[in-house]
């Protein structure tokens, strides 16, 4: 993923929409309180709550870092025109100068940058990865990569994007079973032996049925039934993941809707856990 996606996703997370106009409505008040000094007299009066002055520049801070604005972030920081202020202390008119200046700073960093909304609905499901994928992440941790990166696309509305990377995703899985099943695997293709991670999801299936006739021939009891549920199991989801494979977005036929996205994502999580739960951990 490109630094600047990477760089502009970490903004989009931290930028705080709500503290920033609360920042700014505080701002807004202390001008208010400060003009009214002024029209008291109190012009070159010091200001006595300098600990409030001191407050905004704390606040500002937080915010101007956490967006990356840049002139406001210069204007607050340790050796900036406002911060020395408030640490020196204010008249009140040095106070409305200073936070109509900062305000202005603030203004012009928001204009310069474009935020982008993120349901929340979806921004929940990058926020559990860990706790969603866990056992896949601990099972077979190359398929990491592309469990974050098929989030962030669906995240951010890249539907197409999303399947790709699920797609992705579920290879890894293939892989796993293709070699557990490497006794019933037939790799034979034009006199040539094809890699075991290349293994076709028909070929998988076939290799999956060659798996469950050989376990039907054995003694009936407990052990026997799990072992057909189980690969029985695996046979139910590869087929689907088969059916979800020749639509691939490598054949670039259409985009993906929404909808679509999202159910591609949750069969391949299941998918993914049922392999982790069932094959990869056995390969440990």
């Amino acid at each position: 993923m490109p630094l600047e996606l990477i760089t502009a996703l970490r903004i989009m997370q931290q930028f705080d929409a709500w503290g920033v106009a609360m920042l700014l409505r505080h701002i807004d008040e202390r001008r208010e309180f400060a003009k009214k000094m002024i029209g008291l007299g109190g012009s070159d009066e010091k200001v006595h709550e300098a600990g409030d002055a001191s407050g905004i520049v704390i606040m500002t801070q937080h915010h101007a870092e956490r967006a990356a604005l840049q002139s406001t972030y210069d204007r607050v920081w340790h050796n900036g025109p406002f911060c020395t202020a408030s640490q020196i202390g204010m008249t009140w008119q040095e106070l409305d100068n200073e936070l109509k200046v900062l305000r202005e700073c603030i203004e012009a960093d928001l204009a310069k940058r474009s935020f982008a909304f993120l349901a929340p609905e979806r921004v929940n499901l990058f926020a559990n990865l860990d706790e969603v994928w866990g056992a896949v992440a601990d099972a077979i941790p190359e398929a990491k990569i592309d469990i974050k990166d098929g989030h962030i696309a669906y995240m951010t509305e890249l539907h197409t994007a999303t399947v790709f990377h699920f797609m992705r995703v579920a290879e890894h899985g293939l892989r796993v079973l293709a070699k557990k099943l490497r006794g019933s695997l037939d790799l034979k293709h034009k006199k040539t032996i094809v890699p075991i991670e290349y293994a076709e999801w028909n070929k998988v299936i076939e290799a999956i049925k060659n798996k469950v006739a050989k376990i039907s021939q054995q003694r009936q009891g407990p052990k026997r039934q799990a072992m057909l549920e189980k690969f029985s199991d695996a046979g139910d989801h590869c087929t689907f993941m088969k059916d979800i494979w020749r639509n691939t977005v490598s054949h670039a036929r259409q985009p993906y809707s929404a909808p679509e996205a999202l159910g591609v994502l949750e069969r391949v999580r299941d998918f993914m856990l049922f392999i982790a739960n069932n094959f990869a951990k056995a390969e440990a």
